[in-house]
């Protein structure tokens, strides 16, 4: 393995953070899926699918470039398009949300709670499977292979490619930016009538449990990834776009596999590498990120309590009375029924 003496290119500490950004939204994603929380529960499976993909590549591409398994590169760079897309997409519905019950003063009826599940699942889930049948346009190889980071999409730099790619995501954190400061205005103008309205939905804790988790959530989230986006946005139209020329030009080469060991990408462009981190790391936080500011609320621990108990209460044996009773009672209804 090549030694990484940056810190923030520690390798090992990579694949760790990535491993519990698998595991840990996997813990409150069921309640949140019974709850209806549609935005979060689709937060909260890209994230993990996120982790999963960098995990398994962190280790499987661990000081080597070799394009040992095709199938997982085909899957997993797909993978990590929509589940990036996904994510900001999620976080978007997740605050906007938030601000139509704030905003609306009054809880959602049955019906409305199913037609926002629809309304949420368009943006967190189709959208982002056609970003990714989108990305095949521009697509110039299968994938590429960075050593310690493994699979990940490679992209022929046009300006089709920005508007579809690049693009989107830096509008998406645009909005949820909007929303965020909507929310934090009606955070701190009607504070108090925000705690009314929850009181008499029987929601008391919601202000405390939900409110601002949520919009500290989010406004973490642009903080983290808007800058991302916006950079590889801007230093791609820094650098120079290719020409586009045709389908057959931009799709010549792409059965040929690019690999970059560490020793190569480590000293390239400063840009470049920024933007490789950037994206790497910011995608391995997402998961730890929701389960910190979603996994850890009283109402978290709530479930957990009932959780726990429900799996490690022991039953009390059966005493010898009560097993004479079932006996009595078994023999009873046998004489009843002949």
């Amino acid at each position: 393995m090549a030694v990484l003496t940056d810190p923030s290119l520690n390798p090992s500490f990579f694949t760790v953070l990535s491993f519990f950004s698998f595991l840990l939204p996997l813990i409150p994603l069921t309640w949140h899926f019974q709850a209806w929380n549609s935005g979060c529960f689709f937060y909260m499976a890209w994230a993990s699918l996120l982790g999963l993909v960098n995990f398994v590549n962190s280790v499987v591409w661990a000081g080597t470039v070799q394009d040992v398994s095709p199938v997982w590169c085909d899957i997993s760079t797909h993978a990590n398009l929509a589940g990036t897309f996904g994510t900001i997409l999620s976080a978007q519905t997740i605050i906007r949300r938030l601000y139509i019950i704030a905003s609306a003063r009054s809880p959602l009826t049955h019906t409305e709670s199913r037609r926002a599940l629809i309304e949420d699942t368009i943006p967190c889930v189709v959208i982002p499977v056609i970003f990714v049948a989108l990305q095949y346009v521009v697509q110039d190889h299968r994938y590429a292979i960075y050593e310690e980071f493994g699979c990940l999409p490679s992209t022929y730099r046009t300006l089709a490619s920005e508007l579809m790619i690049d693009l989107p995501p830096v509008l998406t954190g645009i909005v949820i930016a909007y929303f965020d400061v909507r929310c934090l205005l009606i955070l701190i103008h009607d504070h108090e009538e925000l705690k009314d309205f929850f009181a008499s939905i029987n929601a008391g804790s919601f202000l405390s449990n939900r409110f601002i988790p949520i919009v500290a959530f989010t406004i973490v989230e642009v903080i983290i990834t808007f800058p991302t986006t916006l950079f590889d946005f801007v230093l791609n139209i820094t650098t120079g776009l290719q020409p586009w020329g045709n389908w057959n030009h931009v799709h010549a080469s792409f059965s040929v596999i690019p690999v970059f060991p560490s020793t190569v990408w480590m000293v390239g462009d400063k840009s470049a590498i920024a933007s490789l981190l950037m994206d790497q790391w910011s995608n391995s936080i997402c998961g730890v990120l929701i389960f910190l500011l979603f996994g850890t609320t009283e109402e978290a621990r709530r479930h957990y309590s009932m959780a726990f108990w429900r799996l490690f209460r022991r039953r009390e044996p059966l005493s010898r009375t009560t097993i004479s009773d079932k006996r009595y009672a078994y023999t009873r209804l046998k004489r009843i029924t002949n």
